[in-house]
Order: C-alpha cells, then sequence, then structure tokens
C-alpha cells in the first residue's frame, strides 16, 4: 500500500492510461458480444415468458408472428431460417404462433401473418409485415443490427 501511495500521480496517470486504452479497444473491437444466451435459428416459442426471455437475451431478436395454416408463412419459414442462420451469432430469430401469443400480436399490431419483428434491446424496434424475399429479408436484418451495433 505504502510503494502505491509513494509513486503519486505517476501511477495514477499510467493507470488512467491503461483504462483508456482498454475504453478504446472495446468500443471499436468488432466482436462485441451481443446475445447471452442464443435459442436455435427458427426455434418455436412455447410460451410469454419465454419469448420475454428470447427477446431480452440478445441485443437483437427477431420474432417472426406466424400461423399454422398460413401457406405464406409455411413459404417464409426456409427464408427466415437460412438467413437467422448467416447471422445467428448476432441475434435471436424466433417464431411465435400468434394463435399461444394472440395478445402479445395484437399489442404489437399484428394485422397478418407472417410479420416479424426486429427486437431492439428488448423493445419493438422495426417490423416487417408479410411475406419477404431473401434479400429483402436480409436488408431488414442487418439494418436493425447496424442500428443496434451488432454485427
Amino acid at each position: 500500500m505504502t510503494a502505491y501511495m509513494s509513486t503519486g500521480s505517476s501511477t495514477s496517470s499510467e493507470l488512467e492510461a491503461i483504462l483508456r486504452r482498454k475504453a478504446l479497444q472495446l468500443l471499436t473491437s468488432g466482436s462485441r458480444r451481443c446475445c447471452v444466451a442464443r435459442y436455435p435459428v427458427g426455434y418455436e416459442l412455447s410460451g410469454v415468458e419465454e419469448l420475454g426471455e428470447a427477446v431480452k437475451s440478445c441485443r437483437v431478436a427477431f420474432v417472426m408472428f406466424f400461423g399454422r395454416v398460413c401457406p405464406y408463412c409455411k413459404a417464409f419459414d426456409p427464408i427466415f431460417r437460412h438467413v437467422g442462420a448467416k447471422y445467428a451469432d448476432l441475434a435471436n430469430f424466433v417464431k411465435a404462433e400468434v394463435e399461444r401469443f394472440a395478445l402479445t400480436a395484437s399489442a404489437l399490431g399484428v394485422m397478418g401473418t407472417p410479420t416479424t419483428f426486429a427486437f431492439v434491446d428488448g423493445r419493438p424496434a422495426e417490423a416487417l409485415p408479410g411475406f419477404a424475399v431473401a434479400p429483402v429479408f436480409e436488408q431488414f436484418v442487418q439494418r436493425n443490427l447496424r442500428d443496434a451495433r451488432c454485427g
């Protein structure tokens, strides 16, 4: 303790310089952790609690609200999974059946299926209503990841 005290401001200045360098490294590194817990791409959520966990465990989460008999949902599912697999290390890509999540879907303003929501920091950021071809969905994903500074 005495050795630290005797060096005075030079040790303090060195420590500040080290902390400044470390902070700069963290801010500029591309390997920022954006997910605490990942769900498998296309994982079907079972309840509201699980939806909350999936949305909050990653800085960005994409939730596709779908209907079991919806032909557009069936056509969009492989696109959702394919694009999701490309970005699975940066975000969660999960699915919520509208019949099971009727109140949540209604609160979010889902008017038809499929509707995919981007959640950033646990809050809905943007919706993509309807079927989307792969390039359109990928642009949606990239835009939301970029805006959240993940990826």
